[in-house]
């Protein structure tokens, strides 16, 4: 079929929209799940694997009650500088500093009261139906690893606790959360398996957790079994149009036609705006894991070390943990001192012999725009495609609520961003 032109999209006779897909980790196919169930035709592109992205890694989190956008009003250029320090939990690499020079000035302007309000607002309105959509999904048949017993925030120190109080009471003020503060002896009575020193803790009754390689598995076979078709190995390099309006899309795999794309293929998403004529303030807030099979001692639940912003899964069978922020640009690199640094975290602080040395190591790509909101909508420069990028670390937990919304959002003919 290469160079060829496929007939994937296009209205049919009854005036179904077929909406060409551009991304196979949880957000494209959560988008293509709920345009489908809103009586569209959509079709998946992925250039790689279904969930071999940013979805493939991560932590699996499901926590609205600490959705909270990444510039808060205490972050100074000072502590901006302290970036450039690689142990540390979020790191600018230097190297990378002029071309993110652009980038860093907004998402500073960022760091103020009002616009961090407004972000816990927005997340807030997004979750509002999160957990009810996830026990949905499973309702339906899709298979996939969903466990409801909360999540434990632990912290060393006391001055940061109350800061995440704080937080945790904000996200509360306007949405739905439920959770309660623990001291150290009750910290280490919820998981034995932290080392001694912690004074301070949240239990997150609310928040659950999925394993993200089983969830774009079960929403990739859950499409396929209702006639979606996807398309693997096929890389999006160009697009046809008329006007305004794309007509096609050029692939690897010849060409696809359509009556709508979204965009959703996370930090590179701006590589394809560029091609239509918007660019689009976005780059790659990078994060690191390890995933350690059969671990000899296992978690009770969900684990975050407040102090470190370090976080550790349990899953069947196995148990990952991860976290730091890096800013070093668009790019795959696995920058083996950050992962040696995760390790001797989760090394000092929990009671897992395999942390030292053992596991698989993964790097992945936090789409991050400078208010470290998603945006979703259509681009401005064409009437028929749109985005749906930037959930930065809350890809699972938005996922379904952004697919929801953009889905909504092109059936019924709006035209905003959200």
């Amino acid at each position: 079929m290469r160079g060829e032109r496929t007939r994937c999209g296009g209205r049919s006779g009854l005036g179904v929209m077929r909406v060409g897909v551009v991304g196979g980790g949880v957000i494209g196919l959560a988008t293509a799940w709920y345009l489908k169930k809103a009586g569209a035709e959509p079709f998946v592109v992925e250039a790689g694997v279904v969930g071999g992205g940013c979805s493939a890694g991560n932590l699996g989190w499901v926590c609205p009650s600490i959705s909270t956008p990444v510039p808060a009003p205490g972050l100074t250029w000072k502590s901006l500088m302290w970036a450039l320090r690689r142990d540390g939990p979020l790191y600018v690499r230097p190297a990378a500093v002029p071309g993110l020079l652009p980038w860093l000035l907004r998402f500073r302007s960022h760091c103020n009261r009002a616009d961090w309000e407004h972000g816990v607002g927005r997340l807030a309105e997004l979750n509002a139906r999160t957990m009810e959509l996830y026990e949905g999904l499973a309702a339906e048949g899709v298979d996939f690893e969903f466990e409801r017993v909360g999540a434990l925030i632990a912290f060393r120190d006391r001055g940061k606790a109350a800061l995440r109080r704080e937080e945790l009471a904000a996200v509360a003020a306007v949405g739905e959360s439920v959770w309660w503060e623990v001291d150290g002896a009750e910290v280490h009575e919820l998981e034995p398996m932290l080392r001694p020193g912690f004074s301070r803790g949240f239990f997150v009754e609310s928040d659950c957790h999925v394993r993200p390689e089983s969830l774009t598995a079960g929403l990739g076979a859950g499409l396929r079994g209702r006639g979606v078709e996807i398309l693997e190995g096929t890389k999006v390099v160009g697009f046809r149009g008329e006007g305004r309006r794309v007509t096609g899309m050029r692939t690897t795999a010849g060409d696809l036609d359509g009556d709508a794309v979204v965009l959703a293929v996370g930090a590179s998403t701006g590589v394809l705006t560029r091609m239509l004529g918007w660019r689009i303030p976005l780059t790659a807030g990078k994060g690191y894991s390890v995933t350690i099979k059969e671990p000899r001692n296992q978690l009770r639940q969900p684990l975050y070390l407040g102090d470190a912003h370090v976080g550790l899964t349990p899953f069947k069978g196995a148990l990952r943990f991860g976290g730091t922020m890096e800013l070093s640009g668009v790019n795959e690199r696995l920058d083996r001192a950050r992962v040696r640094s995760l390790r001797r975290v989760v090394w000092r602080d929990v009671d897992i012999p395999e942390a030292r040395d053992g596991g698989r190591e993964w790097v992945g790509m936090r789409p991050m725009l400078p208010d470290t909101l998603p945006v979703m909508g259509r681009v401005p420069s064409r009437e028929n495609v749109y985005v749906n990028t930037g959930h930065q670390m809350s890809g699972v937990t938005l996922g379904l609520s952004s697919g929801r919304a953009l889905a909504g959002l092109m059936v019924e003919g709006g035209s905003e961003m959200v």
